[in-house]
């Protein structure tokens, strides 16, 4: 896997449609899944965020059938903790 960052977009819908089903998604149950949580895609389209280590062959055919139908965001482990930072800095968010 190339390492890269991934940028959500803007979310289409203030929440998930099925939120439920997005909730369960979350926790996924896969050795190479380091962590996991919600994003969205680059076209704002509510998906799972999977963090994976490094060198991981993706997609992974069991995390896609844990996620219920939600697009799922591979991103590699850079090893560093993960640093919160406003979502959209130019729109005061």
């Amino acid at each position: 896997m190339k390492p890269s960052v991934h940028i959500p977009g803007r979310p289409t819908t203030e929440q998930p449609p099925n939120l439920g089903d997005l909730a369960a998604s979350v926790h996924l149950h896969h050795p190479a899944v380091i962590r996991s949580g919600v994003t969205t895609t680059r076209e704002g389209d509510w998906a799972i965020l999977a963090v994976v280590e490094q060198n991981t062959p993706v997609p992974i055919r069991e995390v896609e059938s844990e996620c219920r139908g939600f697009p799922v965001i591979y991103q590699e482990d850079s090893g560093r903790m993960p640093v919160a930072r406003p979502a959209y800095p130019a729109s005061g968010e």
